[in-house]
C-alpha cells in the first residue's frame, strides 16, 4: 500500500518524490534481472504537456485565422470606401433638392414688399399683366429684369434669379451679404453709392441712374437705366431700399466699356445684340416654313435644357449663355414668320 500510493509513510512518500519513480512489478510479471521495473510518477505529467503543445497549437491557428479576418475585414473597408467615393463623383453634377428660394415664407413675403413699394413710389407695376398673390413670388424671381433689396441696416434680403447670376452668387450667399460688396471697395465708388441711397430715401425714387458695379469674381459692369426705390412700412418709415434694371455693360480691365447684355425670360443673362429686334417678316410665310422654325425653337430650347441638366451648367455659364441667345434669335424668326 505504501508503494503504490505513498500515503501514511513520510519517508517513503518523500523518497519517492525526490527520485520521482516507484517501483512496480506487474502481476505475473518478473522483472529482468538486475532491473527494476520503474513508471513516471504519473501518466498526469504526460498528458498535461500533451495537452500544452495542443493547446498551443491551437492558439496559433485562432490567431492565424484572426489576422486572416482582419486583413479581409480591411480590404472590404477599402472597397466600400472606393465605392462610396464613386458614387458621390458620380452623383456630384446632380442639382440640389429642396424648395425653391422663392418659396420660402419670408422670401414670399418680401417679394409682395418690394412689389407694393415699387408701385407705391413710381406708379407703375413691376410686374406685367394680371399677378396672383401666389404667383409674385415665382413671376419676380424669373422676371426678366435684375432686382434685388436690402434692409435698413444695408444687408441684401433679396435677390431674383438675375441679380444672382449677375453677381455670381447663390442664393445663400447673397442674401445676408452687406449691399457694400455689390461694388468695388473704391472710397469714390462707396461714396457714389452713398449718395445715391441717401437721394432715394429723400425722395422715394431714382430713375435712370447709371453706376458701376463689382460681381463676386471681380468683373465691373455698368448699370443702365436702372431704378432705385426706398421701402417703407406703414408709418413712413424706412425699412429697406430696392433696385431693378434689365440691361448692363461689361466693363474691360482698362475700364472700356465691353459687351452690352439684357436679362431675358428665367433671369437668364444674354448678350443685348441677341435680343434685338426681328429683321423684317417675310411675306406670305408658308406652313413648311413656320413648322420648320417651329421644329428649330424646340431643338434649342433642348439644347439648352440638355446642357442644365446633363452637364450641370448654369445660366452663368457660357456655353448656357450662347445656347439662350441663338434660342432667341430662333423665336424671334419663328414670331416674324408667323406675323
Amino acid at each position: 500500500a505504501y508503494a503504490r500510493t505513498g500515503r501514511g509513510n513520510p519517508t517513503m512518500s518523500c523518497a519517492a518524490s525526490a527520485v520521482g519513480l516507484i517501483s512496480r512489478v506487474a502481476p505475473g510479471v518478473s522483472p529482468r534481472p538486475g532491473r527494476t521495473a520503474s513508471v513516471p510518477a504519473g501518466r498526469g505529467a504526460l498528458q498535461v504537456v500533451a495537452a500544452k503543445k495542443k493547446s498551443k497549437r491551437d492558439q496559433e491557428r485562432k490567431a492565424a485565422k484572426r489576422a486572416e479576418a482582419k486583413e479581409l475585414n480591411a480590404r472590404f473597408a477599402a472597397a466600400k470606401e472606393d465605392a462610396g467615393d464613386e458614387a458621390e463623383k458620380d452623383a456630384a453634377p446632380a442639382a440640389k433638392s429642396g424648395p425653391a428660394p422663392y418659396e420660402g415664407t419670408g422670401t414670399v413675403m418680401q417679394s409682395l414688399t418690394i412689389c407694393g413699394s415699387f408701385k407705391e413710389k413710381t406708379g407703375d407695376k413691376l410686374l406685367d399683366g394680371t399677378v396672383m398673390v401666389q404667383e409674385a413670388a415665382e413671376r419676380l424671381f424669373n422676371a426678366p429684369f435684375v432686382c434685388a433689396s436690402h434692409d435698413a441696416e444695408d444687408v441684401f434680403n433679396y435677390g431674383n434669379q438675375a441679380a444672382l447670376s449677375l453677381w455670381g452668387l447663390p442664393w445663400d450667399e447673397f442674401v445676408g451679404m452687406p449691399s457694400t460688396k455689390s461694388a468695388q471697395d473704391d472710397d469714390g465708388i462707396q461714396s457714389e453709392r452713398r449718395e445715391l441711397l441717401d437721394k432715394a430715401a429723400e425722395s422715394g425714387v431714382i430713375r435712370d441712374y447709371s453706376g458701376v458695379r463689382q460681381a463676386s469674381d471681380g468683373r465691373k459692369f455698368k448699370v443702365d437705366g436702372a431704378i432705385v426705390w426706398t421701402i417703407t412700412n406703414k408709418d413712413g418709415e424706412k425699412t429697406g431700399q430696392a433696385v431693378r434694371f434689365d440691361s448692363f455693360t461689361w466693363l474691360n480691365e482698362d475700364g472700356t466699356e465691353g459687351e452690352a447684355m439684357t436679362v431675358a425670360e428665367g433671369g437668364q443673362l444674354v448678350p443685348a445684340k441677341a435680343a434685338a429686334p426681328a429683321d423684317e417678316p417675310k411675306a406670305g410665310a408658308s406652313p413648311e416654313d413656320i413648322e420648320k422654325a417651329a421644329k428649330a425653337v424646340d431643338e434649342q430650347a433642348a439644347e439648352v435644357r440638355r446642357l442644365k441638366d446633363e452637364q450641370g451648367l448654369t445660366n452663368a455659364d457660357p456655353e448656357v449663355q450662347d445656347a439662350v441667345a441663338e434660342l432667341l434669335k430662333r423665336k424671334s424668326a419663328l414670331a416674324a414668320l408667323e406675323e
